[in-house]
């Protein structure tokens, strides 16, 4: 069933005021607070039509929805939603949306939430609603009245080769007390894919397979759907173990009893937070905050060389689906967005990938400045002078996300404009990935050298410089942002991608994934895992200092090495 914006509007007010609520909380996510929740998954993108991965959304009693968005996605959602049901609330980068959310609620005001969906932290944030002011709805109830069918994921899984009963036996000993009294609720998908060894392609975009779990010291006990179990129950082990979904109070109250048990705050629902709580009491349930991330964000060196042998497929299959567009348009052939990102996944799977990681972005001209483009044309052809922006990336066996972004000009000579931004947004990333820097610096100060070049020049980006790599494309311990406060330490796998984009016009992205190295007893550096050339046509030299020009060269030549530069399709090659 599909509903009018009027009739929805109208079936939204009449559930807050059922609910004798002020407010109903809109949820973006699914029951493990996934990142990318499948789009026919998320409530939110379901009522409001906003496709982006983050935003918050609260439903007042007359039906209006403020949809609370960051600076990634202000056109996004202007473009996406119906103005007379929505109301698009546009964050300024670095505010938390949550806390914009929060000060449309005053402090007696009643909140409708569904539970199943509702992040634990919605509750624990400072200045939150109190947990009495909380009325909680029948998911299934709710999904009916408007309209909604949550769809059921399940399929295959495959392990990863560097998981064993003693490899599991020393992660939980490093996660957990000694002493055996404590046992984790983990809910967090991609910890639990990497804590079991096990993997799945069957949701979009993650290399994970649906369930929770808790850990105890030398044992995992995996909660999934019916449609998951049987799948599931040929990884059984004598320290891996599976029940069904339905089974989940009874077999964690007596694995629970005179235990003490973890709650991860950032990746558990309220839902998840009252069962528990109902088992062992509010003394011996002890919330943490992150501690699904503090465990899985220092990567081993076998883990370390898992991401280089899926950056090694994943580089070929990127260059391949660029160099094809080049030839492809500059012989006289109509290439359309689509048609580019469909040949792109193609040599994706050429090179063996599972899954893509993320929804490929590959946006030409006006729709490269769109910062999460996810929508590519089927109609819009490339034209000369036109920036193409290609971000995307892979699952492979290994069971790691690779992701990098590159921005090129297939047919004619660049603007002068093109190339500044251009060269400034190379620049920056060239600075961090050129720095060498003591443990512990934070985040927030390598992210000064990225955005340095272009704060020079007036101008700036609005999202973060980078990231986290892990199972998922996106994970936490690892964050360079104005604002990150997160220290760096060897082992930790991320992003570098400054940008800079023209609203109508054009956006330049640019991305490398890095480990994170050890170059002296107290100094860190960046190791590369993308070795992809830049387009150097659109690089001013007269912008970039001697250092600089000497790295982009060396960096260049190991391309060239492995096959991967533009250089032959330059006018003005970067290579003396």
């Amino acid at each position: 069933m599909s509903l009018s914006s009027k009739s929805l509007k109208e079936c939204l007010s009449n559930l807050v005021k059922e609910a004798h609520a002020d407010y109903l909380y809109l949820p973006s996510f699914d029951h493990n607070l996934c990142e990318y929740v499948p789009r026919d998954d998320s409530l939110r993108i379901f009522i409001t039509k906003f496709s982006g991965s983050v935003a918050e959304a609260l439903v007042s009693k007359e039906g209006k929805i403020h949809l609370f968005v960051d600076g990634r996605y202000h056109e996004q959602a202007d473009l996406e939603c119906d103005p007379d049901l929505v109301v698009v609330e546009k964050v300024a980068y670095g505010t938390s949306l949550r806390s914009e959310l929060l000060k449309k609620l005053k402090s007696k005001d009643k909140l409708a939430i569904i539970g199943e969906r509702t992040p634990f932290a919605l509750l624990s944030d400072v200045n939150g609603v109190k947990e009495e002011n909380f009325i909680s709805l029948e998911e299934g109830k709710t999904f009916d009245e408007l309209g909604f069918r949550a769809p059921q994921y399940a399929g295959p899984l495959w392990q990863v080769t560097n998981i064993n009963k003693d490899k599991f036996q020393s992660r939980s000993r490093e996660c957990l007390n000694s002493s055996g009294e404590e046992v984790a609720f983990i809910n967090a998908l991609d910890t639990l894919s990497w804590v079991s060894g096990l993997r799945g392609s069957h949701l979009p975009y993650q290399g994970t397979f649906r369930g929770r779990a808790i850990m105890t010291l030398g044992e995992l006990h995996i909660f999934v759907s019916k449609q998951q179990l049987e799948a599931a129950k040929e990884w059984g082990t004598v320290w891996r173990f599976f029940y069904e979904s339905s089974e989940f109070d009874k077999i964690v109250r007596d694995l629970v009893k005179d235990k003490v048990v973890l709650l991860d705050e950032r990746f558990s629902t309220l839902k998840n937070y009252w069962q528990l709580k109902s088992m062992v009491g509010e003394s011996k349930l002890v919330r943490h905050s992150g501690y699904h991330a503090a465990w899985q964000a220092i990567k081993d060196e076998t883990e370390i060389q898992f991401f280089r042998d899926s950056f090694e497929k994943s580089d070929k299959a990127i260059y391949e689906g660029l160099c094809h567009l080049i030839d492809h348009t500059r012989s006289g052939l109509a290439v359309t967005e689509k048609s580019f990102r469909d040949d792109v996944e193609k040599s994706y799977r050429k090179q063996g990938a599972k899954l893509q990681s993320f929804r490929t972005i590959s946006g030409f001209g006006a729709n490269s400045s769109i910062i999460h483009f996810g929508s590519p044309s089927d109609q819009k052809r490339l034209e000369e002078g036109e920036l193409v922006l290609l971000d995307s990336g892979a699952i492979y066996e290994e069971g790691f996300a690779t992701d990098c972004t590159r921005t090129i000009i297939p047919l004619g000579k660049p603007s002068k404009e093109q190339k500044l931004h251009y060269t400034l947004v190379l620049k920056g990333l060239v600075k961090v990935l050129m720095a060498t820097f003591k443990v512990g610096t934070l985040g927030k100060e390598l992210d000064e050298l990225a955005r340095g070049p272009l704060k020079a020049h007036g101008l700036n980006f609005s999202h973060g410089t980078g990231h986290g790599v892990g199972v998922n494309v996106h994970e936490a311990g690892y964050s360079i942002t104005p604002f990150s406060e997160v220290p760096m330490t060897a082992g930790l796998v991320g992003s570098v991608e400054p940008g800079f984009y023209v609203p109508g016009v054009g956006g330049i992205r640019l991305e490398n994934i890095v480990v994170v190295k050890k170059v002296a007893p107290d100094l860190l550096g960046f190791e590369c895992l993308v070795h992809i050339g830049f387009w150097s046509d659109l690089i001013e030299r007269n912008l970039l200092s001697q250092e600089e020009i000497d790295y982009l060269e060396g960096y260049e030549a190991s391309c060239l090495d492995k096959g991967r530069s533009f250089s032959r399709y330059a006018s003005d090659q970067l290579e003396k």
